[in-house]
């Protein structure tokens, strides 16, 4: 009787064991959701752009279920910033899959600020501010700040602040 009595009492308890919350091990506060933050970005915000971009090659080819066109073209960002536009060129270049006329305006802008080709960049970062959804917002920007510091290196012309 005396079992049946304790078994009773921990199935009627399991339901509110089970929506117990987790608390953060330094403090007693509820988490509700922690979002890590992946590895590579940690390195790239660090400066550590070679690493950053070693790091996502090795993911991309490990895990076949990564997006492998954003990594691809975050490789080339990495390669971007420290100023080694060929190895760039040739990541971002493998990231392109897109019949999206504004990612794809993005997409030759940016590859033309690293051909150091501005003529083209200009044709790209004026037709994609003239006329972008709120999605590229961002990357109008960009093509602006890469066009407006032409003569400085991918990095320096990001870092700079917008007119």
């Amino acid at each position: 009787m005396l079992l049946k009595k304790y078994l009773l009492s921990m199935l009627l308890l399991l339901p509110f064991l089970s929506m117990a919350q987790k608390t953060h091990p330094n403090n007693d506060r509820i988490v509700v959701s922690e979002k890590k933050t992946e590895n590579w970005r940690i390195l790239s915000q660090e400066d550590r752009h070679l690493e950053a971009a070693s790091e996502l090659l090795y993911q991309v080819q490990a895990d076949t279920s990564r997006n492998a066109h954003a990594d691809y073209w975050h490789i080339g960002q990495m390669y971007a910033m420290i100023e080694d536009y060929e190895k760039a060129s040739f990541y971002m270049e493998k990231s392109f899959d897109s019949d999206d006329e504004q990612y794809i305006w993005y997409y030759k802008g940016t590859q033309a600020f690293l051909r150091r080709d501005k003529k083209a960049l200009r044709k790209y970062a004026e037709k994609l501010n003239a006329d972008h959804i709120p999605y590229y917002a961002g990357n109008a920007r960009t093509l602006m700040k890469l066009l407006n510091n032409f003569d400085k290196s991918y990095k320096e012309a990001l870092e700079t602040k917008s007119e």
